[in-house]
């Protein structure tokens, strides 16, 4: 076998974290700081390997195509009527997610270096299997593929909050698997009907993704009385699975808990990379296999974006743990990735897939200093805080960058993305959808601005009062005898970070590097809800008469320019007024 093959590549990157989690076992009796050396050292060669995969592709006739890459597809259970297999492969889609997963199980380790000393091995372990389940549910091909490791990513982490939580660590690890269990119950019913409904019009029974994606094009689920609303039902299922996962507001009430209760290590990847499965099974399986249903859905789907923005903002500004508050912005600004999804919109949704990457960087980022802060001080307690910026200078700068990248400061990577989904949300109101609806889409578009507004304000005010100011931690809490510079950043800490702050400057000032290699795979999987909406939504005379205009479309194929797609709205030249 060759070993340089892309489909070789790709499978020892997904299975060398499994390695690595074996080695660490047969090592676990040699001491702490070895298995903490295996667990670091098995990281590092997983992102290097996954770097040099994503490189192999940019470069490779396949991601100009917008084509999979290195497929590896192996028989599974393929007797009589199944044909069941390991299949997996990278495409535009799963791309970046692939990457930010090896990149933040990394971070993940490094910040955990000092704050686990008891079961360092099996906590280490779990943190490994976590991360071959997450780079595998990116790269699967084959339906069963992806919901083994959908389901294998919840055990490891219910495990992680279990064990090495905090005080309400046993509620909050049922209350997670509970809630995603049952969720991806659903979602797996609604993709077996969909398997079934292929095979009763090819006669066989086939798991793979891309050709159930392309048989339901040419025989669509039904959305009538007669065919008893079966692409519906299947959609709703699907909407259960994904958005529980995501969460969509108002199914989010585990996530707080979750985060709050899990390890540092724990809530790093859980904020950055499994939040966004439930977004990735949306535009993977309901844009490209349910087009019609998901159409019908969009506007309830957009407002409920819309709503979660401004309540995960309110409730955050509340807050006076501050990774509470924390755990509420991700709730606030997954709503924004679920507006732009759902204005079905090509300048939204390639925002919406931008920001996906974007909040995985900045949320891993501040749950990482939050964990950090509460080893020093013992407290998460806003008002217990102050004066950190003299005691840590330098944590508090990294802490303000990620901050920074949160709340959209431009130049960074956050802004790219909220900017391009609002533009595309704000698009699609004027000009997208029937007199009907015009206003309702506008008065949600102005409260992801409101959004943008209201996360400026409870994060700016908690940098303030935990790091200016004049100290409120009680002596008793505070790192007494130590010198200064020992409460700020150390040298894992500092390589746990490092490539994420890189990461949000490099997005924030190269947007298109990052926005260009997904977009014709997006725009592929999305082509066929965008037009069944716009079929939904012509617009009537009235409204052509005063937008002077004719509704955005998707168009294929189109190479991407993203300063156009950010400001240009395609005008129409009618023959005469």
């Amino acid at each position: 076998m060759n070993l340089l093959a892309p489909s070789t590549h790709l499978l020892l990157v997904i299975l060398l974290p499994l390695v690595g989690a074996s080695i660490i076992w047969l090592l676990g009796s040699r001491g702490l700081q070895t298995v903490r050396q295996s667990a670091a050292i098995t990281a590092v060669l997983t992102l290097v390997a996954a770097a040099w995969l994503l490189l192999r592709y940019l470069s490779s006739a396949e991601a100009a195509a917008g084509q999979p890459f290195a497929v590896l597809s192996v028989p599974w259970l393929t007797g009589g009527i199944f044909d069941i297999r390991l299949s997996v492969g990278l495409d535009g889609l799963s791309l970046w997610l692939f990457g930010l997963s090896a990149l933040l199980s990394l971070t993940a380790i490094m910040v955990s270096w000092d704050a686990i000393k008891e079961g360092a091995v099996g906590f280490y372990m779990l943190l490994l299997l976590l991360e071959t389940a997450m780079l595998g549910v990116f790269a699967a091909r084959d339906i069963i593929l992806f919901y083994v490791f959908f389901e294998f990513t919840l055990v490891p982490l219910f495990f992680l909050i279990g064990i090495w939580g905090h005080d309400e660590r046993r509620r909050a690890a049922v209350t997670f698997f509970i809630y995603t269990l049952a969720g991806s119950v659903l979602a797996f019913l609604g993709l077996v009907t969909i398997v079934l409904w292929n095979a009763s019009h090819t006669g066989s029974i086939t798991f793979d993704i891309d050709l159930l994606t392309a048989g339901l094009s040419q025989h669509p689920l039904p959305m009538d009385a007669e065919g008893g609303y079966l692409q519906w039902l299947v959609f709703l299922a699907l909407l259960v699975g994904f958005a529980v996962k995501v969460p969509i507001f108002p199914l989010h009430t585990w996530l707080p808990l979750a985060h709050v209760e899990a390890p540092t290590g724990g809530s790093v990847d859980l904020a950055g990379v499994l939040l966004k499965i439930g977004i990735y099974g949306f535009l993977r399986f309901s844009l490209p296999m349910l087009p019609e249903a998901t159409a019908l859905a969009a506007p309830w789907l957009f407002a409920l974006g819309a709503f979660g923005i401004v309540y995960g903002a309110l409730v955050a500004l509340v807050q006076q743990d501050l990774k509470r508050l924390i755990a509420y912005s991700s709730v606030s600004h997954m709503g924004y990735v679920v507006m732009g999804l759902f204005a079905l919109e090509p300048v939204a949704i390639e925002g919406a897939n931008l920001q996906l990457i974007n909040h995985g960087l900045s949320s891993a980022g501040l749950f990482a200093l939050v964990g950090m802060l509460y080893e020093r001080f013992h407290t998460r307690s806003i008002p217990s805080l102050g004066g950190v910026a003299t005691k840590a200078p330098w944590l508090t700068v990294l802490f303000m960058l990620f901050t920074f990248s949160s709340i959209g400061l431009p130049g960074l990577n956050g802004f790219v993305g909220e900017f391009m989904i609002l533009a595309g949300s704000f698009q699609r109101a004027w000009t997208g959808v029937n007199v009907g609806l015009e206003q309702s889409y506008l008065l949600l578009a102005l409260m992801g601005v409101v959004g943008v507004v209201l996360g400026a304000w409870y994060m700016l005010w908690a940098v303030e009062r935990v790091f200016f100011g004049a100290s409120r931690l009680p002596p008793t809490q505070r790192a007494a005898g130590e010198p200064a510079e020992s409460l700020d950043l150390r040298w894992h800490e500092i390589a746990a970070l490092a490539p994420l702050a890189v990461f949000v400057l490099w997005i924030g000032l190269t947007p298109a590097s990052f926005l260009d290699p997904p977009s014709a795979t997006v725009r592929k999987l999305t082509l066929a809800s965008s037009q069944a909406f716009n079929d939904q939504m012509q617009p009537t005379a009235h409204s052509r008469d005063n937008h002077d205009g004719e509704m955005i479309t998707h168009s294929l194929p189109r190479q991407p320019d993203p300063v156009q797609d950010l400001v240009t709205v395609t005008p129409s030249t009618p023959a005469s007024r």
